[in-house]
């Protein structure tokens, strides 16, 4: 009797622990096989930026604007387990965690993030993109006696600001005192957009260069000597506006120039 009843109990323990045991899902949900098909479709470097992606702290990304970082939004809106089971496969984990939920080699694709050193996503892009700069008409004449030594635009892709900065001599014989630049945009087919305006003041002796910031980078980087600023005019308006947006190129001519013997240009 005591044996009969020691081999039921044993009995019993069995079932309880077979029943405590869960079994693999026979298929993945239809989240999770929408999140692998999306990650089997993306293209290589959107891919390897997942991986990246995942193995940095996977941030919700924010606009989600480019198929890995929809891919992303796809994985971090799964249920926990499908999650976390697609999230330890791309750090390199295994494919386990997808098996137990019941995905397949076919759901998950040929990739293998165990075997892949991730490359770092692409950096963000410059705020700003630079014009072409260049003189309005064939040639780059002296007007007033100042000569054009160089320059550059650029806008603000958001179409919020503008910047143009120029470098510029006094070939005239006459120190000038004052300068004032007119710097037109243009469409990409050419069509006036508008004008911004430098009106340059000091004392510009004859022969001597007067220097700005050469080109969007060293602008952006606080290159060179501080008064460089000085040959620059900015205009940040806090609202996106439709020439600025548009912006192709801007040409430059010189509008007024004064002289230290209280002549100016044009007369």
């Amino acid at each position: 009797m005591k044996r009969g009843v020691l081999a039921i109990a044993a009995l019993l323990a069995i079932v309880a622990a077979v029943a405590a045991i869960r079994p693999a899902a026979a298929a993945p949900s239809w989240p999770l096989s929408r999140a692998l098909q999306t990650l089997r479709s993306v293209d290589g470097t959107s891919f390897s930026a997942v991986v990246y992606w995942s193995r940095h702290g996977a941030p919700r990304p924010f606009p989600a604007s480019t198929p890995a970082e929809r891919a992303e939004i796809q994985v971090l809106d799964l249920p926990g387990a499908d999650r976390e089971a697609v999230l330890a496969w791309l750090r390199g984990e295994g494919r386990s965690a997808l098996y137990a939920r019941g995905a397949s080699d076919g759901d998950i694709g040929s990739r293998f993030p165990q075997n892949m050193t991730p490359a770092a996503p692409s950096p963000t892009p410059n705020p700003y993109r630079s014009l072409t700069f260049a003189s309005g008409s064939i040639g780059n004449h002296p007007a007033g006696g100042i000569y054009v030594l160089g320059g550059f635009a650029a806008v603000k892709r958001d179409g919020k600001a503008a910047v143009v900065c120029v470098s510029f001599k006094n070939v005239s014989p006459k120190t000038a005192t004052r300068v004032v630049f007119a710097f037109p945009l243009t469409g990409p087919r050419g069509g006036a957009l508008g004008e911004l305006e430098l009106d340059r003041r000091g004392e510009f002796s004859p022969n001597v260069d007067i220097n700005g910031w050469p080109d969007l980078g060293t602008w952006q980087g606080g290159i060179g000597h501080r008064g460089y600023g000085d040959n620059c005019t900015f205009v940040d308006q806090g609202v996106a506006s439709q020439p600025l947006l548009r912006a192709a190129g801007a040409s430059y001519h010189v509008k007024r120039v004064d002289y230290a013997d209280g002549t100016s240009w044009p007369g």
